[in-house]
């Protein structure tokens, strides 16, 4: 029996790597989904014929990609999520005040998803992304509204890899910013992320849990100096509270 669940497991697991070299990529045909996966080309071919008798991939010309079937999921999942429901107003009243992308971040395991995005231009992480939780002035909104054990778990497991050369990768230099953004509920990142992209955020609480942040995100060199520290952080602030004030109320069934 403990076989049999683990081969279940393991094809589970095989499954889900075809979606995810899919998903990097418009189609692919089988030969090359084995060579990068280091898979038979008959085990690849099972699964893609699963995946197509269930709708979530389709083939053409020999070649196979995802269907919108996981658009249709992943919409489902956010539709849900009482979070979205109760910020998306306010996030694009504050994309359109500030004229600036602004980003809904939730916590997920230990990194933070993109889970809804307003506002015009690109930004270097798409919706439905991961952030790193210290690398990110969303993430670190979060990371500080953590216990100091939750902290070091995330530092002991994940350490604090570099990803631009303003990372912070010293863990008493970002617990002495997680105190700062706790007592102030805002926070920056002047290319921590992504080198040449600056942004600032705050943290939505309820009950003592920080359940997500909201961010605005812009070019360096836009996003900088009073518009960055003042001007835009007030906005950020002042709306991230709103929303935990209408997620507060429906928890307890106010009007």
């Amino acid at each position: 029996m403990g076989d049999e669940d683990g081969i279940s497991v393991q094809a589970t697991a095989t499954t889900f790597a075809v979606i995810e070299a899919l998903r990097d990529r418009n189609h692919a045909g089988v030969t090359e989904l084995a060579s990068e996966l280091d898979l038979s080309k008959s085990a690849v071919h099972n699964h893609l014929s699963t995946l197509v008798a269930l709708g979530y991939v389709c083939r053409t010309s020999g070649s196979y990609q995802l269907t919108h079937e996981f658009l249709r999921l992943g919409l489902a999942t956010r539709e849900r999520n009482p979070i979205y429901d109760a910020a998306k107003s306010d996030l694009r009243t504050l994309a359109e005040t500030t004229g600036e992308i602004v980003n809904l971040v939730v916590p997920e395991a230990d990194h933070g998803v993109y889970l809804y995005r307003v506002g015009d231009g690109a930004h270097p992480i798409p919706e439905g992304g991961q952030v790193s939780l210290h690398a990110s002035a969303a993430g670190k909104s979060i990371l500080a509204f953590r216990d100091y054990d939750a902290v070091d778990a995330y530092v002991d497991t994940h350490g604090l890899p570099s990803l631009t050369e303003r990372t912070v990768t010293d863990p008493a230099t970002l617990r002495s910013q997680l105190r700062s953004i706790r007592d102030q509920r805002v926070s920056f990142d002047r290319g921590e992320q992504t080198p040449d992209w600056q942004c600032v955020a705050s943290p939505i609480v309820v009950e003592d849990e920080p359940v997500a942040a909201i961010s605005v995100s812009g070019p360096a060199d836009r996003m900088r100096g009073k518009r960055l520290e003042e001007d835009v952080t007030g906005l950020v602030v002042s709306t991230a509270k709103a929303i935990e004030l209408e997620l507060l109320d429906s928890s307890t069934g106010e009007a």
